[in-house]
């Protein structure tokens, strides 16, 4: 049973960048069928960024070679993606709903990602390392799905009794927060079941059967039901709305 599980993971990241890859080629092969932009641009020269301009305002501005800024839109791109500062100035009640949402699941890919420096430390035989990566993925853990479980089920309240978000809201939205409500509550149960530091722990000898392909020798019902939710998210993640993890840097 557990090499199914295996099999399954490595079915699922590879579903998830094969289905990302093939919307990103699928946009970019798109005809730009309008021009239109957001003002301030972020990537504007810092002169007209200040107020708002465009080098659209030159005369003959498709006869100049066009220089964009990479700090202003590094700027622009981290205020918006850490902090969803347009949110925050435009709809601070929807801002603290979906503010912890999205932290949480930054710090839910942190973790899985120290998870998987946690395997290769081992592999590499560094147990300080990984003692140090498994303590911060147990904060990241802890922190994550706490944000994630409150932002989900406070934005689905909000789609509900909010008149006006109502009207754009899919069945397909509900799905979706419910979704993330569900795998949030299955990893906090996980570290109140069996403690924060040995849930940690057995991702990181989850993802190390992954690398060395071998099996874990015992999973828990609880942890399979887990594992379950998050091998169907790798999948639906990249096909659904929620695409927007990676499509939003072509917006």
């Amino acid at each position: 049973m557990s090499i199914f599980f295996y099999c399954l993971a490595y079915a699922a990241v590879i579903a998830f960048v094969a289905i990302a890859v093939m919307r990103i080629m699928g946009y970019l092969k798109k005809p730009q069928h309008l021009r239109w932009e957001l003002y301030p641009v972020a990537h504007e020269s810092p002169e007209r960024a200040r107020y708002g301009g465009s080098y659209l305002e030159d005369v003959d501005w498709w006869k100049s070679e066009y220089h964009r800024s990479f700090l202003g839109a590094l700027k622009g791109f981290l205020a918006e993606a850490l902090f969803l500062k347009a949110t925050w100035e435009h709809n601070p009640s929807l801002w603290v709903r979906t503010y912890p949402f999205h932290i949480g699941l930054y710090l839910l890919l942190g973790g899985m990602g120290l998870t998987v420096l946690s395997a290769i430390g081992t592999l590499a035989g560094c147990e300080n390392f990984v003692v140090f990566c498994t303590f911060i993925t147990v904060l990241c853990n802890i922190l994550g799905f706490g944000g994630v479980l409150f932002g989900a089920v406070g934005l689905i309240q909000r789609r509900l009794c909010d008149k006006g978000l109502r009207k754009y809201t899919t069945n397909e939205h509900f799905f979706n927060l419910a979704l993330f409500a569900v795998y949030a509550l299955l990893g906090l149960v996980m570290c109140l079941a069996y403690s924060a530091w040995d849930f940690a722990l057995m991702g990181n000898a989850f993802i190390y059967g992954m690398l060395t392909f071998t099996v874990m020798e015992t999973m828990t019902p609880l942890y399979v039901l887990y594992l379950l939710t998050g091998f169907f998210m790798f999948f639906w993640v990249p096909y659904s709305f929620l695409g927007h993890l990676f499509m939003k840097y072509f917006t």
